[in-house]
């Protein structure tokens, strides 16, 4: 039995669970790109499908709309894959498990796919309405949610309109008409070791923090595993001795951490008490934004270990104080709109090494380039390697746009309610695809989608139907 039978607009959900049959995380998408090729051979529209699984749809004009403007729909196939610790679930090859709860879609411990997959079902529903007279090309992009390589690599001249819609957005009523940039950062901390011996392993886990996009949340004061835990090290190192084994946190370079853990080894009879003190001090410095915070201790003997040296443990900790975190700075035209960021995503130790990877967003080029600057100075304090990736470009707002005048027009009849024009501080695929197409004009919108990038994240069944039924009104209206 279909778990979305009755769920309005019942073609779009119907694509909905055919799409989270299928594993799609980011760099995994060629079952995906080419499920949506044989949709659209099925429909007799024109596929293209190009070396790196980006996909296009195109729908020909009905006869007598030949010269009607041609929109485009666009989205992208690939999702972050974030479960619950006590999941079993295998992104690779397990379908997500779909929860329905009154008005909300959920998965079972898992991210739901509803970003972006939500876009894809609104454009495959879009595609098979006739009611649409005008040329319809839907573009399913690759790899947005690690590098935007799909979009950023879309060969000039593929597509055919001037008006673009993006429907990964996630606020209804929101049109969205610009976006941060963003680059990443790779660092590589050396270590050397030492032999310990017969002493007691401290396993300290940390969990159930909200964690979240690290685009749309990173305003709202969540904790990050990553430096709570160097917090936390950094505090019983003052008042006890411990050998340092290992440390790792977070999964995803675009989620705020949600979990991390250490590794440390001592003989002294008063660790387990400072352990525990200094973490429920911690829980309570924090029990505001973070009110289910976790930890466990983990204690057992051990004969022999390999631990990171004190000085290199000591970079490790410089480093994790210092480097920042969280919203740099705001917008000055929309004062509540981050203008710049930055997230300590993830922290692993290696052999030789502990690597920690920072994701950096700005609506502005050169305020990027002052936190880069604010990062480097903090590397190279502590002797650490770091390479910056290419990056993806920011999507600057257009004075001008017959796009965006004609949706708030269209919601303003649909709904009688003024639509809100926003700057996001999230990345989107506008800027990545503006770099070979221009002269597109683009918006982004969407329905109400929470907590994504965790295993929280949910859909709002009721706002999806009226979202999609206004995109129909808003393409029906542009010929």
């Amino acid at each position: 039995m279909r778990k979305l039978d009755g769920l309005k607009p019942e073609r779009v959900f119907y694509h909905f669970e055919e799409i989270s049959k299928i594993p799609r995380e980011s760099y995994n998408e060629k079952e995906i790109s080419d499920y949506l090729v044989e949709f659209g051979k099925k429909l007799n529209l024109e596929t293209y499908q190009d070396k790196f699984y980006n996909v296009i749809l195109r729908k020909k004009p009905a006869p007598g709309y030949e010269n009607a403007p041609s929109i485009i729909l666009q989205g992208h196939m690939d999702m972050v894959c974030e479960k619950e610790n006590d999941s079993n679930h295998n992104f690779k090859t397990d379908p997500i498990q779909l929860i329905v709860e009154g008005n909300i879609l959920k998965a079972n411990k898992t991210t739901l796919g509803g970003d972006n997959g939500i876009a894809l079902a609104m454009g495959m529903a879009l595609l098979e309405d006739d009611s649409i007279k005008c040329q319809v090309e839907l573009l399913v992009t690759t790899s947005e949610e690690v590098d935007l390589n799909g979009a950023l690599s879309l060969e000039p001249g593929l597509l055919q309109g001037d008006m673009l819609i993006n429907l990964d957005s996630e606020d209804e009523g929101v049109v969205t008409v610009g976006s941060a940039g963003g680059i990443e950062v790779d660092i590589t901390l050396p270590i050397s070791k030492y032999e310990v011996k017969d002493s007691i392993i401290y396993t300290i886990t940390l969990d159930k923090l909200q964690g979240g996009h690290s685009g749309t949340e990173i305003n709202q004061n969540r904790g990050n595993a990553n430096k709570i835990m160097g917090e936390l090290l950094s505090q019983l190192e003052k008042v006890d001795n411990f050998d340092f084994i290992e440390i790792s946190g977070g999964s995803k370079d675009n989620a705020i951490p949600r979990s991390a853990k250490s590794i440390i080894a001592s003989n002294s009879n008063t660790l387990e008490k400072n352990i525990l003190a200094i973490t429920k001090n911690i829980s309570d410095k924090y029990a505001t934004h973070e009110p289910n915070m976790d930890f466990q201790l983990e204690i057992a003997p051990i004969d022999k270990i390999s631990a990171i040296s004190q000085e290199d443990f000591h970079k490790y900790i410089k480093a994790i104080e210092k480097l920042p975190t969280g919203v740099n700075t705001w917008m000055k035209e929309y004062p509540e709109i981050v203008e710049s960021s930055d997230n300590l995503a993830i922290v692993n130790t290696l052999d030789r090494s502990i690597n920690i990877i920072i994701s950096l967003r700005s609506s502005e080029p050169l305020v990027l380039n002052q936190l880069k600057e604010k990062i480097t100075t903090v590397l190279d304090e502590v002797g650490a390697n770091f390479e910056f990736s290419a990056g993806y470009p920011e999507w600057r707002f257009r004075a001008e746009s017959k796009l965006r005048d004609k949706a708030l027009e269209v919601y303003k009849k649909l709904y009688n309610s003024e639509m809100k024009v926003e700057v996001i501080h999230a990345g989107l695929e506008c800027g990545a695809l503006s770099q070979n197409y221009p002269n597109i004009d683009f918006i982004s919108i969407g329905p109400n989608l929470r907590d994504v990038h965790t295993p929280g994240e949910y859909l709002e069944i009721d706002s999806t139907e009226r979202v999609y039924n206004y995109v129909l009104e808003l393409v029906k209206s542009m010929y």
